[in-house]
C-alpha cells in the first residue's frame, strides 16, 4: 500500500486535457508543499519513453500495427512506473497524470479492437503492479466536437490523424470505464469554461488531498 495518491486526466484528443493540466501546475507552483506533486505523461515520461512515445506517435515508414501500438504504450508505461511513479508514490507523493492506463482500454480495446477489454486490463495490470489511480478526472466531449476542434491543427501525429469512427469507438470506451470505475471517476463537461474547470478539478483535488490526511 502506497503512502501517496496518483490521480489521472483522461479524454479525447482535444478535449482540454493539456491546457487544464498547464493551469494546475501554475496552481501548485504556488502552494508551499510544491515539492510534494510530481507531473507525468504517457507515452513518455522518462528517456526511454520519450524515444517510445516518438514511435507511437510519428512513425509511418514502417507503420505500427494495432499490437504494436498497445505494447509500445504498455512499454512506455511500464518505464514510467518503475522508475517514477512507483518511487514517488513510495515517498508519499501525489503523482499527476496526463493519461494512464484507461487510454489504453479506451484506444486500443476499443478504438483499435485489438485484444478483449479484460486482456487489456491484465497486461496494464502487469505493467503497473495492478496501480489504479485514486482519481480520475474525465474531461468528456462529444467525439463530433472534438474531431472539429482537433481538425482546426495543421500539426497532427500519425494517430491524431484517424477518422472519426474511430475516435467514436473511443468515446464508447470513455464511458464504459466511467460507468464501471464510476468510484474514481469524476466527469467533467469539457465544454464548460477554462476557468470552471479549472476551479472543479482544484475543488475536488483539495478534497482528495485532506481525506488522505486525515488517513495518516
Amino acid at each position: 500500500m502506497h503512502k501517496g495518491l496518483l490521480i489521472t486526466f483522461e479524454g479525447l484528443d482535444a478535449c482540454g486535457k493539456s491546457t487544464q493540466i498547464e493551469l494546475l501546475k501554475k496552481y501548485i507552483n504556488n502552494r508551499t508543499d510544491n515539492q510534494n506533486f510530481v507531473f507525468v505523461k504517457e507515452p513518455g515520461g522518462t528517456k526511454l519513453g520519450e524515444k517510445i512515445r516518438f514511435l507511437f506517435q510519428n512513425y509511418e515508414e514502417d507503420s505500427p500495427s494495432p499490437k504494436t501500438e498497445l505494447f509500445l504504450m504498455l512499454s512506455s508505461r511500464a518505464q514510467l512506473y518503475d522508475k517514477l511513479v512507483k518511487p514517488s508514490l513510495e515517498q508519499g507523493k501525489i503523482v499527476i497524470a496526463d493519461r494512464y492506463i484507461d487510454s489504453t482500454v479506451a484506444y486500443q480495446a476499443f478504438g483499435r479492437d485489438v485484444l478483449p477489454i479484460e486482456e487489456i486490463k491484465h497486461l496494464n495490470a502487469l505493467a503497473t503492479e495492478n496501480l489504479q489511480p485514486d482519481l480520475t478526472f474525465y474531461l468528456k466531449i462529444k467525439p463530433e466536437i472534438s474531431y472539429s476542434r482537433k481538425m482546426l491543427s495543421s500539426n497532427l501525429d500519425r494517430f491524431e490523424k484517424a477518422p472519426l469512427s474511430f475516435f467514436k469507438k473511443v468515446y464508447k470506451g470513455y464511458e464504459y470505464l466511467a460507468e464501471t470505475e464510476a468510484k474514481r471517476y469524476h466527469i467533467i463537461n469539457a465544454t464548460d469554461t477554462i476557468s470552471n474547470i479549472h476551479n472543479e478539478i482544484v475543488s475536488s483535488i483539495e478534497k482528495l488531498i485532506v481525506a488522505k490526511i486525515k488517513r495518516h
